[in-house]
């Protein structure tokens, strides 16, 4: 089975198409888990929402761990990363290594071995910007790994690069913004093999609706990663909201059930809306209920 199959399969077992982002950032999981070492309280702190995701049977349906936020804590941390990833995967819940990696062929290809073997994730958020051998090492054909291809971001300086007219054909006036070129690059790599997904920020609702629209039109539909989506009353989030994304797609004709919608912090630190910090893991779960009951349109 491909990766996109599995997400197809995995989001109809469990429900939703809820990504938790496992970012942790210690001034917030302090006062949830205040004794022990900094990688003790990380371990515990998502230890104990997995343990309550499964006790009230709701789960996500992958979950994403910013690596970044591991290697600034500790090289041991790195290790209590590689150990969560091992208790979600157990679960049966994927995990996506969010890395942004991309380099020359041999270092991606090492890069890959890292997610894929080393930290045994299901799939690897990488970069386009240095072309096809750089993204290649990430797809392994007859495996059941994904990647997830940086598209169109939601961040302050994405239209720096990802906004410039590019000329598409013979046609000087055939211009279109320069995500559309990596988009059509995805699908090229992906050639139907299903191995391949996009980054697309849930911030600008009308974008991801064209671009849905384009792979649609393309007959080439590709599962989307959307960060971005909030919480209401949980500092943090980017601001968009479930049920626009899921509209937007659906708008743009998208048939596939494989997109997945990534909340962070509003998950995470859902405590912040009670102020009980001892209750974190209980208050997560209730808002990814809630998150997933809004993503039922």
């Amino acid at each position: 089975m491909n990766f996109q199959a599995r997400l197809e399969e995995r989001i109809a077992k469990c429900g939703n198409p809820i990504c938790l982002g496992m970012d942790p950032v210690m001034k917030l999981i302090d006062p949830c888990c205040p004794e022990g070492s900094a990688e003790d309280k990380i371990k515990r702190f998502y230890s104990e929402i997995l343990e309550s995701c499964l006790k009230r049977n709701v789960t996500p349906a992958v979950v994403k761990p910013n690596s970044a936020y591991y290697e600034c804590v500790s090289v041991q941390a790195m290790l209590v990363l590689q150990q969560l990833i091992a208790d979600y995967r157990s679960a049966g819940i994927p995990v996506i290594l969010d890395a942004k990696r991309g380099d020359i062929g041999k270092s991606s290809a090492a890069y890959a071995t890292a997610a894929y073997d080393v930290y045994k994730a299901d799939a690897v958020t990488v970069s386009p910007w240095m072309g096809a051998d750089s993204v290649g090492p990430f797809i392994r054909e007859n495996s059941e790994n994904g990647a997830y291809v940086l598209l169109r971001t939601s961040n302050k300086g994405a239209h720096d690069f990802q906004d410039l007219p590019v000329v598409r054909g013979d046609d000087p006036r055939d211009v279109a913004e320069a995500f559309y070129s990596v988009a059509d690059k995805i699908m090229e790599w992906d050639a139907n093999l299903g191995y391949l997904g996009a980054v697309v920020g849930a911030t600008h609702p009308e974008e991801l609706e064209k671009i849905t629209a384009y792979t649609v039109a393309h007959k080439h539909e590709i599962p989307f990663l959307i960060p971005g989506v909030s919480i209401p009353g949980v500092p943090g989030g980017q601001g968009g909201d479930a049920k626009t994304v899921l509209t937007a797609i659906a708008n743009g004709g998208g048939k596939r059930k494989f997109h997945v919608l990534n909340s962070s912090s509003g998950l995470n630190f859902a405590y912040q809306r009670s102020g009980h910090p001892e209750n974190f893991a209980s208050d997560c779960v209730d808002a990814l209920e809630k998150l997933a009951e809004a993503c039922q349109i």
